[in-house]
């Protein structure tokens, strides 16, 4: 029988959005204390000042950072860039400071580029994991970078941190309404795909005790296994994206996303069903 895992103190920016909002609800229920740091709420935090983002993590042990913009729309480029990459950096740094050594962070999957390229960027090759290149020519994509690069380093100085690469963070009712109802052809830039909110939200709380294959640093794909699309995979590729090379076969609607470093290091794998 495995050790039960000790309970913790986490500290959780973006605690009144979506994802962190459910980062909080999950670490409670599992009987950790929760150290809520975000600017909007009744006791907000600049995220942007050291100091504030100091004196809100003192008597935590591990981070889970979610807080950020969540799209590039209605927000000058600049204000984008400067608020997603120095609330990261304020956060990384004032854990190592406080001698937190556990950091969790959100990426995002609209990294590869294609989200939000103000010219049409395909994938070139399909399933999409961490290996695959980054082309993107965006700023939001960038700031997601800036967040890797960012944990990367800490991890360097001893530091384990994990990024989690989420694709479209949808909840079980937003998932429900919209398959099969959506634009094939639009659905391409993102191959047609999703990850559950809940299930997003228990990869942060399984990186804070990785398991062994975990080597201090890891980027990982936090998406679910099937599409928002009823229509197989492979025709929308072959309809949609035909010069995508198939790395191998997807069957049915399987998502286009690899997740098996996520599963080999964290045991996670995606649980929400849209279709049995």
């Amino acid at each position: 029988m495995a050790a039960a895992r000790p309970h913790r103190t986490v500290w959780v920016s973006g605690s009144a959005g979506k994802l962190g909002g459910e980062v909080c609800r999950q670490l409670r229920a599992a009987g950790h204390r929760v150290l809520e740091a975000d600017v909007a709420g009744p006791d907000p935090v600049d995220l942007l000042d050291p100091a504030a983002v100091a004196a809100s993590l003192r008597g935590a042990d591990a981070i889970i950072h979610c807080a950020a913009i969540p799209s590039p729309e209605q927000i000058d480029p600049a204000e984008l860039v400067k608020i997603n990459t120095l609330t990261c950096f304020n956060a990384l740094e004032q854990a190592w400071l406080a001698g937190i050594r556990t950091a969790v962070v959100a990426s995002s999957g609209s990294i590869y580029g294609t989200a939000w390229s103000p010219d049409p960027l395909p994938y070139e090759a399909v399933p999409v994991d961490e290996d695959t290149p980054l082309r993107y020519v965006d700023p939001y994509a960038l700031t997601k970078d800036f967040t890797e690069r960012t944990a990367a380093m800490y991890a360097r100085r001893g530091m384990i941190t994990t990024a989690l690469r989420f694709h479209w963070i949808l909840s079980a009712e937003e998932s429900a309404g919209l398959a099969g109802s959506g634009d094939d052809a639009a659905g391409g830039s993102n191959l047609w795909g999703y990850v559950d909110l809940g299930d997003a939200a228990r990869a942060c709380l399984l990186a804070l005790d990785p398991r062994p294959e975990h080597s201090g640093c890891e980027v990982l794909v936090i998406a679910a296994a099937e599409t928002l699309s009823a229509t197989p995979t492979e025709q929308l590729l072959d309809r949609y994206l035909p010069e995508a090379e198939r790395l191998r076969p997807i069957p049915g609607t399987a998502g286009g996303f690899d997740t098996t470093r996520a599963e080999r290091t964290l045991g996670w794998r995606p649980e929400h069903r849209l279709r049995r």
